[in-house]
């Protein structure tokens, strides 16, 4: 195992603005169709022999200015038919579940989101992206989907912001973002992906429980 001295964090409150990407849409859909049908989702699979606990997460801003984080450090699932209509179903600690881990936007509530940032973390067990054979597919109802994949990682990249989901005028677009972060002294790689888009969440330090056989990352 890699050894991993890097702050970890969870969420708490505040946002605005962001960086765009690469439109997303399945070809022939027109941009944003979604208009409140169904969920968007983002699922993340990896192969169990890479020996690495990813984690999926996002970062939700709503249209009356709220923000929260959804992910598996803190425990902070959500819910899916209550605040904040983002649920994430598991967290997958090794790669061997086959349903990997899935994030899910409830689509009735559309027009209560303004941003959505689907991002992947390195918890442990490898220092960065490369040879991992991660990836990520984003799909939403009538448009089809799209699976990254998340290889193409600088050196000691420990942090992707994958995609961007919008919703203006009641109707949802989804960008591609593949922009990386590597580990910095005091500050997570949560909180690196919220200054670098401004949801303006506060954050406070936090761990996971040992996966088996194996010791807790300091925190």
């Amino acid at each position: 195992m890699v050894p991993d001295d890097r702050t970890r964090g969870v969420i708490r409150l505040g946002g605005t603005g962001s960086p765009s990407g690469d439109r997303m849409e399945a070809p022939g859909a027109p941009p944003g169709a979604q208009t409140g049908r169904g969920a968007l989702q983002a699922h993340l699979n990896w192969p169990p022999d890479a020996g690495v606990d990813l984690d999926l997460g996002c970062l939700a801003e709503y249209a009356d200015g709220s923000v929260t984080a959804v992910q598996p450090l803190g425990e902070t699932f959500g819910s899916l038919t209550s605040w904040p209509y983002v649920v994430l179903d598991q967290d997958d600690r090794t790669g061997e579940e086959p349903d990997g881990q899935t994030l899910r936007v409830n689509l009735a509530h559309l027009r209560e989101f303004r941003r959505l940032l689907f991002y992947v973390t390195i918890y442990e067990g490898a220092p960065d992206f490369r040879r991992l054979r991660a990836a990520l597919t984003v799909s939403a109802p009538s448009s089809g989907s799209r699976t990254i994949a998340l290889d193409d990682s600088p050196g000691g990249a420990t942090a992707c912001a994958v995609a961007m989901a919008r919703v203006e005028a009641g109707e949802l677009s989804v960008e591609r973002e593949m922009r990386w972060f590597t580990p910095s002294p005091m500050v997570s790689d949560q909180e690196q992906l919220d200054r670098a888009y401004e949801f303006g969440i506060e954050w406070v330090p936090a761990t996971k429980r040992p996966r088996p056989g194996r010791e807790a990352p300091r925190g």
